[in-house]
This record gives C-alpha cells, sequence and structure tokens, in this order.
C-alpha cells in the first residue's frame, strides 16, 4: 500500500521516497524538491568562485614581504659577524708574522750593534770573534726556519643549526596585562644594583650587584664583567654599531658584546644624559633637565653631532625619561613638570612633530618612567612610584592598566615573546 505524499496539504499518494531526505513524495513535490536542491548549487557554486577569485587576488609577494626582509636583514647580520670575525683572524695571522720577523730584525740588529762598537774600540778579542761567528751562525739557522715558515691555521666548516630559523604562520595573539603569566623564572639582584635593560636577538644586557651581565635565550648569565663607571641611566642596542651602548650618567660608552670591552664614545660630550636609543641611523638622547630636548647622532660613516632638537616651549618644564624607537617614530615618557603629569607621545623622528599624546592616570611625581616596544602592540609603560604598568597602542591609547606584584623599574620585550621587568631585587621574566 503505497504512503501518502509528506507535503502538508497534499492529498496525492507518494510516487518515491527520496533517499536523501528520507521523505515519500509524490510526482510533483518530488519534482520541486528535487529542483529546489539543485537550485542551491548557484549560490554555492557563486560562494566558491568568489573565494576563488579572492585566493587568486592574494599578493603573495605582499605577505612575504615581511618576513622576508627579516630573512635578508638576518643574512646581511650574519654576512657582517663572518667578515668581522674573518678580519679579527687575518690580524691574529699578521701578528703572528710579524712577531716572528720582528724577533728576528732585533737580534740581527744587536749583534750588528755589537759589531759596530768593537770597530769603533778596534779592541776585539778572540772571544769576541767567536762570540760574534756563534751568533750569526745561529741567526742564520734562524733565518733558515723563517723563510721555511708556515703558520698553521686550523679551520673547521661553518655549522648551520637548522633552528637558529623557524618558520610557521604566525598566531593570532593580543598581549593583555590582566592575562599576564606568573613570572616563569626569576634571577636575583642587589638594591645596589642599577635598573637598566636592553636586548637584541641574542642577549638581554643588564647590570647585577656589580658586574654588568649578558643573559642569554636560555636565561643564563653567560657573561660578565665587573662595572667600573658611573650611575647606570639607561642603555639600548645599536644594529649598525654591533654593540650596545650604555648611558653612565655623564658619559656615553660602547660595549662588545663578544669581548665585554667596554669603549667611551670620544665624539659625544659630557651630560647629565637620562636616555638613549637607537634608530637604523641615528642615536637619540635625552638629558636629565627639564628642557625636553633631544640630542640626535648620527651613526656611520662615525658617530658625530647631528642636531638638537627642541620638543617643547621653553617656559615648559619637561623632562624625557625614556626613548623607543620604532618604525620612523619616537615614542617619548614624558614627565611634565608644569602641568604636574606624565604622559607618552609619539613624535616622527624625520620632523619631531607630535603624532599623538596620551596621559598616564598616576598620582604625580618626578621619578622616572620607562616604557618598551610590544612588537606591533603598542608600547608597555612602568611607572614605579605607583608600581603600575600600562599598555598604550599604536593609536594612542591606553588599552589596559595593572598593578605589578613588585615595584616595576624597567621593562623590555626579549625574543619577542619574553616580557623580563626589573624590579628592586629581582628580574622576573614572563611569557607573552
Amino acid at each position: 500500500m503505497s504512503q501518502p505524499c509528506a507535503i502538508n496539504n497534499c492529498k496525492r499518494a507518494s510516487r518515491t521516497l527520496c533517499h536523501c531526505c528520507n521523505e515519500n513524495l509524490c510526482r510533483d513535490h518530488f519534482n520541486e524538491h528535487d529542483d529546489l536542491l539543485n537550485s542551491q548549487l548557484n549560490p554555492l557554486t557563486d560562494e566558491i568562485n568568489a573565494l576563488g577569485d579572492r585566493l587568486t587576488a592574494i599578493n603573495i609577494d605582499k605577505i612575504k614581504n615581511n618576513s622576508r626582509q627579516k630573512l635578508d636583514q638576518w643574512r646581511i647580520d650574519c654576512h657582517k659577524i663572518i667578515d668581522r670575525f674573518y678580519e679579527e683572524k687575518c690580524q691574529e695571522l699578521d701578528r703572528c708574522v710579524t712577531e716572528s720577523i720582528d724577533k728576528q730584525r732585533k737580534e740581527i740588529a744587536d749583534v750588528r750593534s755589537k759589531m759596530t762598537k768593537l770597530i769603533e774600540k778596534q779592541e776585539t778579542t778572540k772571544n769576541d770573534i767567536n762570540s760574534l761567528t756563534s751568533a750569526i751562525s745561529n741567526l742564520e739557522q734562524k733565518m733558515n726556519e723563517i723563510e721555511h715558515f708556515r703558520v698553521h691555521v686550523d679551520v673547521h666548516p661553518l655549522i648551520i643549526d637548522d633552528r637558529l630559523i623557524q618558520i610557521g604562520k604566525s598566531k593570532v595573539h593580543e598581549f593583555g596585562l590582566m592575562s599576564l603569566s606568573s613570572p616563569y623564572l626569576t634571577i636575583e639582584r642587589g638594591r645596589d644594583s642599577w635598573n637598566a635593560l636592553a636586548s637584541n636577538d641574542r642577549f638581554l644586557l643588564t647590570h647585577i650587584d656589580s658586574k654588568l651581565c649578558l643573559i642569554d635565550e636560555n636565561l643564563s648569565v653567560v657573561k660578565q664583567k665587573e662595572w667600573n663607571f658611573s650611575e647606570i641611566t639607561d642603555m639600548c642596542w645599536s644594529s649598525v654599531l654591533r654593540r650596545f651602548i650604555i648611558i653612565a650618567r655623564n658619559s656615553v660608552l660602547l660595549v662588545d658584546e663578544n669581548t665585554m670591552l667596554v669603549e667611551p664614545v670620544r665624539q659625544i660630550e659630557d651630560e647629565a644624559w637620562n636616555s638613549c636609543r637607537c634608530s637604523d641611523k641615528s642615536l637619540y638622547l635625552s638629558r636629565y633637565a627639564w628642557d625636553s630636548s633631544i640630542f640626535e647622532y648620527s651613526l656611520l660613516p662615525a658617530i658625530r653631532f647631528k642636531k638638537l632638537w627642541r620638543t617643547n616651549d621653553k617656559l615648559q618644564n619637561k623632562r624625557v625619561d625614556s626613548i623607543e624607537y620604532s618604525h620612523g617614530t619616537l615614542a617619548l615618557a614624558i614627565n611634565d613638570q608644569s602641568s604636574k603629569a606624565k604622559f607618552i607621545e609619539l613624535r616622527s623622528v624625520e620632523t619631531l612633530s607630535p603624532l599623538w599624546s596620551v596621559p598616564l592616570d598616576v598620582t604625580y611625581n618626578q621619578k622616572i618612567v620607562h616604557c618598551c616596544l610590544l612588537n606591533r602592540e603598542g608600547w608597555l609603560v612602568a611607572d614605579w612610584s605607583t608600581s603600575r604598568l600600562f599598555h598604550v597602542t599604536n593609536e594612542g591609547k591606553v588599552k589596559e592598566t595593572s598593578t605589578y606584584t613588585s615595584t616595576p623599574y624597567n621593562v623590555n620585550l626579549f625574543h619577542s615573546n619574553v616580557l623580563a621587568i626589573l624590579t628592586d631585587v629581582a628580574i622576573n621574566f614572563h611569557r607573552v
């Protein structure tokens, strides 16, 4: 016995079973049902065609461009490291050969001097002749050795660890102060340590107790050097000079990450320097003074004074506490004594004209404010007088504020995913 059509109000008997819907339908309604299903293919076809068009329109070069620039810069930096290492070894080779030649030259000069004195005195003895003959014989033997001298150079192949560069899709992640994890590692420091941090792609530089310390990606102190200079007020990394720059209140110093050699920068006059930061062309310095001035020094071909920027009216008392460089802009942490306020402002490096300014909601005081760049997510600001952290976006908005568990004297983003927060007794490392 046939079943009735499943469509409401249809009195006809079903003629077929739609297996995809498991419904009994009459001939007319089956045709309508079939036509309806087929018609739904059209918009789906349009959608898949649109997605295909969008995929075709994607500029693959644009997607790769930023990452390719990082790879290109990495290659340039590595070539510089290899070239510098090669030059050091060439100089070492020159010294090795020169020392041998100079030693032989001195011995020949000594024998010649003795002979000259004997000739002048005309009192040569048999012992003198024997001594000179023996000395000349020794020199001749050494000369034969020098003429066949070869410097042994033991060269090992350069082994590239594939882990040096890891390529994969970036994860969508937003930095959040409220979700900041607990420190996963802490390095203790004494209260007499200076409150400065700086990092490059390999190391974090800081001052712990009486020593200048380099911390590697495993957060281990791998190099240290006794600090014999004055108070450190700030430090930064120069990718152009391949050196750390340290502001020691009245002087500017360069630190080699390989040798830990500290050299004063003679081209910069002694001032009460307060903060520093480098772009790819210049070094920017501010003084511990209420004039809000920025001193710009070019880095290549040599360090030399370029320009003094005055960023405020002479009647205003403002101090630049911290400087951060990012993509042609300078973020300045300002202490404004005139209006009793602290704020962050973004300025163009070309003109130092302000792009935006955002006040910090803190009780006014004259203590220094530090800030650091958060990749593409703006800036993190630490006001240690109130133990507060501020996340300021690229658009000049305070996204979040948070009170830190300890007093945050300074902050630094290390290896793009490790936030170092320096307190009075420790350096706390957070994963971000």
